[in-house]
């Protein structure tokens, strides 16, 4: 009996803590974001975090041909840390389909949080524009 009036008082607790301002990004892990006609690209929100104040999510970004099945995605960036205004103004609609493999994303995470916090990319603009800078390889964001 005192276990379930440990779990009734911490669902209780639960239920009455503050929502985290980010919710309402995270309610879909799947979106789109602006592509070129002939294509479809989307994030898909892997994980969520608080540096300091300001609110971090690590994605995964892919692309696929219009009309191609939806299993010949490709991973246009293994892992981006982007702030969140940053992903409000990058994202559309919530889509649908996703990429369950996850490993290519845990190794650029690792490298991400390997790197010294001083020196970590977050993307602060529009992720379209991030995504130009891996593609030409220049440095940061």
């Amino acid at each position: 009996m005192n276990l379930h009036r440990t779990f009734l008082f911490a669902g209780l607790i639960i239920g009455i803590l503050p929502r985290v301002s980010a919710e309402t990004i995270n309610d879909h892990a799947l979106w789109n974001i602006k592509s070129d006609p002939s294509e479809t690209r989307w994030v898909q929100i892997r994980e969520f975090s608080r540096v300091g104040n300001e609110e971090i999510f690590h994605v995964d970004v892919y692309v696929r041909e219009n009309g191609d099945v939806k299993e010949l995605a490709l991973r246009l960036a293994d892992h981006i840390a982007i702030e969140r205004n940053a992903l409000l103004n990058s994202i559309g609609q919530p889509v649908e389909m996703g990429v369950p493999e996850i490993e290519a994303y845990q190794q650029g995470l690792m490298k991400w949080v390997r790197t010294p916090a001083s020196e970590r990319d977050v993307c602060r603009r529009p992720i379209q524009r991030c995504l130009q800078n891996l593609v030409s390889e220049t440095d940061g964001f």
